[in-house]
């Protein structure tokens, strides 16, 4: 056969590749604009965030301590259901995990508790965490913090600093 010949027979077969994998580069697209949106938010709100920040630390604004245990405890609850995530916790002992989390966002907003866990990047490198993934604990962060009654400004802090460390949680 002749590379002529070839050409209809390529051009076929790229096209039911491109229509087999059109939901995968739809999804791809979207997720990208929505981190991309995110990262716009966030870039936009950051002397606010700062000013609010310097007035009252995100720390007190959360709660203190107590209350960012309890959040925790909630975000892994409900990464516990989420079937993006369900398979990672199933052998993860869920105190133990809320604890440190909380320990980290206690000690990264302005309380005077110790984080002494894992780095972020040790602690999330065997995951193989996507930018879908990101998003999706994202929304059970947010869906806690609704729950809990934070407002809007605090929801927009935590998902900003969250933002702010996505590259080291996300290698894919």
């Amino acid at each position: 056969m002749k590379t002529k010949d070839l050409k209809p027979m390529l051009i076929l077969a790229v096209t039911l590749l491109m229509v087999a994998n059109a939901p995968v580069f739809a999804q791809d697209k979207a997720v990208a604009e929505q981190m991309a949106g995110l990262q716009s938010m966030c870039a936009q709100s950051a002397d606010a965030r700062a000013a609010r920040q310097a007035d009252t630390s995100l720390y007190e604004r959360l709660g203190g301590y107590d209350r960012i245990l309890d959040l925790t405890r909630e975000i892994v609850r409900l990464h516990q259901i989420n079937p993006d995530f369900e398979v990672m916790f199933r052998h993860v002992d869920d105190e133990q995990l809320a604890r440190h989390v909380a320990d980290f966002v206690a000690a990264g907003t302005g309380g005077t508790e110790k984080y002494t866990g894992r780095s972020l990047p040790e602690s999330h490198s065997l995951l193989r965490l996507t930018d879908a993934d990101f998003l999706s604990a994202g929304g059970d962060i947010i869906t806690s913090m609704k729950s809990m009654d934070y407002g809007q400004n605090e929801i927009d802090e935590v998902i900003c600093i969250l933002v702010s460390l996505k590259d080291q949680v996300v290698f894919q």
